[in-house]
């Protein structure tokens, strides 16, 4: 008796009443903008969903598409987005999104996550991440491998994630998801894309986790720290932490039942190891053999649940309004066939439903189904979690990003080897701007706005592509808490930091050695040091056009006007005094303006051209013998110094006007990514992490 009364008290009931979800639905336009202005009618996906789940539960969600299987999935779990309405509960206790997050996993249907990592890297990486601060590097390695062996996927542990098959795929989501040992598992269409083994493989691995008996067994609570979910513990064992050695050609029979069925007994050891877990998966047309594998299944049509219940119990409810089940076949088949089938003459579908709704009328209206016990003590130590520092974030995701940059060497030295040959050919084109004469001060100030537009354009559209491609791993691990968006967008800017430096100064040097090298090597890392500030100020431009769009090629097709207004107002094509406070909002007027005074302020002495000499001499006019002196001529004026120079391009001349550029391109780089950093957060807090 006092077994059964632990084993009740142990049960957790997750519940959820009268969820509604409404989505916007676009309103018809007329062409009239006052009928634009008004507001858009909402489409309601959920009506009324009513059901709960216990542990030891594998429940499967059954309906046609755009049954609503997926949202409903995603509302349970709290990782919905938008207007939706009702109530979820454990064990009598409402849950809120940052909890649920806590004791649940989210398998999504389709695999997010680094393809250039090795399968035993992504599942290390994200164990800093997902486990407690205080867990120690030898305790992350061996839940690592004993999760790698838990789902059949120690011989892949060192293959990349690109390389691993469909189901290895799907199994190494479990395994991530498995890192934080929650109680309840969502998996939207685990078995999508996989052939009938794998797919067999996956949902039976799901069962096993769910109904296996409890197990008492030494419990490494200190592996997640003294929040962890304390189980009980046999004093008579001792540590049950396993040691993953290579296995020998003598165990060949061991390696074959491992492949054939995993070995999830090595969980036991985590919190929440010998806890029975509860599933809940969408899934479409499964085969027999995984039908049976579900305790219980969910019907839905249109929104709307039209039986929740024990597997073996669907066929009798069917037969009960007359859908007899036919010999040898699918149970899944016929039940989805049945509800396709409700729009005609026996309108089987709405027949169900009343059934279904009649049965369990006043069941999720009063009082909840579980005592509200036991679940106030589970979510304490869930509270107490405490996830890895803010800068440590920063220092793993930066660590991320440059293992993917080294995985992905080959197209990077591609994209290297064309940004050096712009750098040649401006060098040739501009070779003979050497000597400083009245005629090579336009071709100087063209090869100064030159380099300075090439750092912008390259490092600008090279960023584009980055926020629509990362946002499906962005709003996942963001969603589910795995660090915070500040923490990624600071280890993305710094990661290019060096990257600009870099090829900042590589750009330079190719150009300098071919027009500016009689001015020394001050001039030199002083011009880099600028072109450098450029490429980050560029990275935040083209980080925030990214963050604007969802796909690069909507946020390189609208960069146009962009460009078109910061160039004109860089100083080159017009006269900056015309445009007095706009010039400000250009980060090619800063990056010119910077370059060109650090080149011409020290210039004291610009010589006549030979052109002009010769005329002088012809002329016989002896004033003019001095080379510091101009040639009379009235339709080309003449620049003696190189501050005329700055001051006929209305740049300004003061001493501290280098570095208030250089001040200036940082602040420029820090709007853009504030405005960038608040789009992306809008964008994922509206859209969902699903």
């Amino acid at each position: 008796m006092p077994a059964e009364d632990a084993s009740a008290q142990s049960s957790l009931c997750l519940e959820w009443k009268q969820l509604n979800y409404y989505v916007p639905a676009q309103e018809q336009s007329n062409y009239s903008f006052w009928n634009e202005c008004k507001k858009k009618q909402e489409l309601r996906i959920l009506h009324d969903v009513s059901g709960h789940l216990k542990t030891g539960d594998l429940i499967a969600i059954l309906g046609g598409s755009g049954a609503g299987k997926t949202t409903l999935l995603a509302a349970i779990s709290q990782r919905l987005r938008g207007n939706l309405t009702g109530d979820v509960v454990l064990n009598g206790m409402a849950m809120e999104r940052h909890q649920m997050t806590r004791i649940s996993s989210f398998l999504p249907q389709f695999e997010i996550n680094v393809k250039t990592f090795t399968a035993y890297e992504h599942l290390y990486f994200m164990s800093h991440f997902k486990m407690h601060r205080k867990t120690t590097q030898a305790e992350k390695r061996q839940r690592v491998s004993d999760l790698l062996l838990a789902v059949g996927l120690r011989d892949a542990a060192h293959t990349r994630i690109q390389q691993l098959s469909g189901g290895e795929r799907k199994r190494l989501s479990l395994a991530e998801e498995l890192i934080t040992d929650p109680i309840f598992l969502f998996c939207d269409e685990p078995t999508t894309g996989l052939d009938s083994f794998s797919a067999y493989s996956v949902i039976k691995t799901l069962r096993h986790l769910c109904t296996r008996r409890r197990i008492t067994k030494h419990s490494l609570s200190k592996v997640y720290g003294e929040d962890s979910f304390a189980t009980p513990s046999d004093s008579s064992s001792a540590s049950n932490s396993i040691d993953i050695d290579p296995l020998d050609n003598s165990h060949e029979s061991l390696l074959q039942s491992m492949k054939e069925l995993p070995t999830l007994s090595v969980l036991n050891n985590s919190p929440n190891g010998t806890q029975k877990k509860a599933a809940i998966c969408s899934i479409h047309q499964p085969t027999s053999d995984i039908f049976e594998l579900f305790t219980h299944i969910i019907l839905m049509d249109g929104g709307r649940i039209i039986y929740q219940g024990r597997t073996e119990h669907a066929a009798k409810f069917f037969t009960d309004m007359g859908f007899l089940l036919p010999l040898n076949c699918n149970p899944a088949d016929f039940y989805l066939k049945t509800l396709v089938d409700s729009h005609g003459k026996q309108n089987a579908g709405e027949m169900l439903r009343i059934k279904y709704e009649h049965e369990t009328d006043g069941l999720y209206t009063g009082s909840w189904l579980l005592a509200r016990n036991y679940s106030g003590d589970y979510m304490r130590h869930v509270q107490n979690f405490k996830k890895i520092r803010w800068i440590y974030q920063v220092y793993l995701l930066i660590i991320r990003f440059m293992t993917e940059d080294v995985r992905n060497i080959k197209d990077g030295l591609i994209g290297f080897g064309f940004f050096m040959i712009t750098a040649v050919t401006l060098s040739l084109m501009y070779s003979g701007v050497g000597g400083l004469t009245q005629r090579t001060i336009q071709d100087v100030g063209g090869s100064i706005f030159m380099l300075s537009n090439e750092m912008i354009f390259t490092f600008s559209y090279g960023v584009t592509y980055i926020f629509p491609c990362a946002l499906p791993i962005i709003r996942r691990e963001v969603g589910e808490g795995t660090y915070s968006l500040s923490a990624y967008y600071v280890a993305l800017v710094v990661s290019f930091v060096p990257v600009a430096f870099f090829k900042g100064y590589m750009f330079l040097s190719v150009i300098y050695a071919s027009i500016y090298y009689t001015r020394g090597f001050l001039l030199f890392l002083s011009m880099g040091f600028l072109m450098s500030l450029s490429a980050i100020a560029a990275v935040g431009y083209g980080v925030f056009l990214s963050s604007l769009f969802e796909t690069d090629k909507m946020a390189s097709e609208c960069a146009a006007p962009f460009d078109l207004i910061f160039l004109i107002f860089g100083g080159t094509y017009m006269n900056v005094d015309s445009v007095p406070v706009l010039k400000y909002f250009s980060l090619f007027f800063y990056s010119n303006e910077a370059l060109m005074y650090n080149y011409w302020i020290d210039i004291d002495n610009i010589g006549e051209s030979s052109t002009a000499r010769q005329s002088c001499c012809s002329s016989q006019l002896p004033l003019l013998a001095r080379s510091t002196d101009c040639p009379v001529n009235d339709e080309h004026p003449c620049v003696k110094t190189g501050l005329e120079v700055l001051q006929q391009a209305s740049f300004r001349t003061a001493e501290y006007t280098y570095w208030l550029d250089c001040v200036s391109l940082l602040v420029v780089a820090l709007v853009f990514h504030i405005v960038s950093f608040n789009l992306v957060k809008r964008y994922i807090n509206r859209s969902g992490y699903y």
